[in-house]
């Protein structure tokens, strides 16, 4: 197979254009929803925690798993896990639709809660970006890459671009949470999960005698908030 050609693109050039598009970031974010149940059931070390059913609940399950859950709801009988690429601070005017929602159709599918990874690690890991084309066109991709397909048809309002959207194929994709970024919508709840779900370390003085514990968190949590975002 002859290899396509490439435009030419020094590295210093792709630095600086991403450096002045807000509208490219190196993150790659999944967001989560309330669920259909009315309860999330988290497993812990040495207990079991029931909680409400909520977005935020959802996101504690996710961290306390320590992976992500495929489903295969629009992905064409293949279990994915979807992420957007969207910038975090353009995110802000998506979730705020919320607030000024009038009925649940109108309001957004995701909540701002979840995870971010890396397009590196992502791709390395065997995520790709989608493959958004005119729903006639899904009889021409091979049926091993049908799992990306998003039709697109804007002369009948088709269009989900807005959303850019990953998918990594799989059962569930287990995250390092030193290769992920949390997000919650305020600093009162990134400091929850940073010391709810930290390690303990045992705190020992000069002569080796136990002093105590102290926490060390394991995930690296930013808010919305920080961006301009109003819950």
């Amino acid at each position: 197979m002859t290899e396509a050609k490439m435009p030419q693109l020094s590295k210093e050039l792709a630095r600086r254009i991403r450096i002045v598009r807000r509208d490219i970031g190196s993150l790659l974010f999944h967001f989560t929803r309330l669920p259909a149940m009315k309860s999330v059931q988290i497993e812990q070390p040495h207990s079991t925690t029931i909680m409400s059913a909520s977005a935020g609940a959802v996101l504690r399950k996710i961290l306390w798993d320590g992976y992500l859950l495929g489903s295969s709801t629009w992905t064409h009988g293949e279990n994915c896990i979807c992420f957007t690429e969207a910038p975090i601070h353009e995110f802000n005017s998506i979730f705020s639709l919320v607030a000024i929602a009038s009925s649940e159709s109108e309001r957004p599918r995701y909540e701002p809660y979840g995870v971010a990874v890396t397009k590196r690690w992502l791709f390395a890991q065997g995520g790709r970006p989608v493959i958004y084309d005119h729903p006639d066109a899904l009889a021409t991709i091979p049926t091993e890459q049908r799992y990306r397909f998003v039709a697109y048809d804007p002369t009948r309002e088709i269009d989900f671009t807005w959303e850019r959207e990953w998918r990594y194929r799989g059962d569930r994709l287990f995250i390092n949470p030193k290769e992920t970024l949390v997000v919650v919508p305020t600093a009162d709840e990134a400091f929850e999960i940073a010391y709810e779900l930290a390690d303990m370390e045992a705190d020992y003085d000069r002569d080796g005698n136990l002093e105590g514990a102290y926490h060390v968190p394991r995930w690296l949590t930013v808010s919305l908030d920080i961006f301009g975002f109003e819950p």
